[in-house]
């Protein structure tokens, strides 16, 4: 554990001496106070509460946070590995698990705290200038955030574990980030109802994307309305059940955060033993 907290503490260091924890919770805070000034020109911000001002954030952030977490943590491993600093920290008393869990949770804390400081910082200045109501969504917002970071941040390891240079792991990063993020709902509904047109099929597509649960998770909290939600939420929401369907990718969001993890700690074992 010592091992683990004293790479936690490097990352948290590097976080803030690189300034880019400053500089995405001051993107963050900037979007969401700019959208909510466009969401407030039509009307007073305090009668219209969080709702608007997050209902617009919501399509934003899912471009932005796995952004972030995707490249942050697919840099990480690959670039301690291409500077030869990887080779000099495990010459050292020290596995390569160790490293890992201590990059990962350093990386973690540090884009929450991006995240939380950016959001909070937007939503102060928004409560100042009108008496604000429905913070609670907001707040689920930014909850979702975080939790999408997580599991972003660990699919980024898992590319850092398997590449060989900081530009590869980059690389694959962005296109899966491409993906996941532009091309998924299109090309897996698709695929999806070119196998089987079975709701069940239909199911599994949500599950396959963090993304893509956490924005059914995000507008179910906001407004579980079967036009917005799309064909996938609106299975979910009415098959399965909104409080069943809320539990259900929630763990999923869970097994995200943990299976790539788990897969980078087990490639990094033989990899850089």
């Amino acid at each position: 554990m010592r091992e683990i907290a004293v790479i936690f503490r490097k990352e948290l260091r590097d976080a803030y001496r690189g300034r880019w924890l400053i500089a995405f919770a001051g993107t963050f805070a900037l979007v969401a106070l700019l959208l909510s000034l466009v969401q407030g020109s039509g009307g007073d911000i305090g009668q219209q509460g969080f709702s608007r001002t997050t209902a617009g954030l919501i399509n934003l952030c899912l471009l932005l946070v796995p952004l972030l977490a995707l490249v942050l943590g697919a840099s990480s491993i690959a670039g301690e590995r291409e500077r030869g600093t990887l080779a000099t920290l495990l010459a050292q008393p020290i596995s390569s698990s160790q490293v890992i869990i201590g990059k990962y949770l350093g990386l973690v804390a540090a884009v929450w705290a991006s995240i939380a400081l950016g959001f909070g910082t937007a939503g102060m200045v928004m409560a100042l200038v009108s008496p604000i109501t429905d913070v609670n969504h907001y707040l689920l917002f930014v909850a979702l955030s975080a939790v999408l970071a997580t599991a972003m941040l660990s699919i980024g390891m898992l590319i850092s574990v398997l590449s060989d240079g900081r530009l590869k792991a980059l690389s694959i990063a962005i296109v899966a980030w491409f993906v996941m993020v532009l091309l998924y709902d299109l090309g897996a509904v698709g695929l999806a109802l070119a196998v089987s047109s079975s709701g069940r099929t239909l199911l599994l597509v949500v599950l396959g994307n963090p993304i893509e649960c956490v924005r059914i998770l995000a507008i179910m909290s906001l407004e579980p309305d079967l036009e917005v939600l799309g064909p996938l939420g609106s299975y979910v929401a009415n098959e399965v059940g909104t409080a069943a369907g809320i539990a259900l990718l929630g763990s999923m969001l869970a097994v995200w955060a943990l299976a790539p993890l788990a897969a980078a700690l087990a490639v990094a074992r033989t990899r850089d033993a």
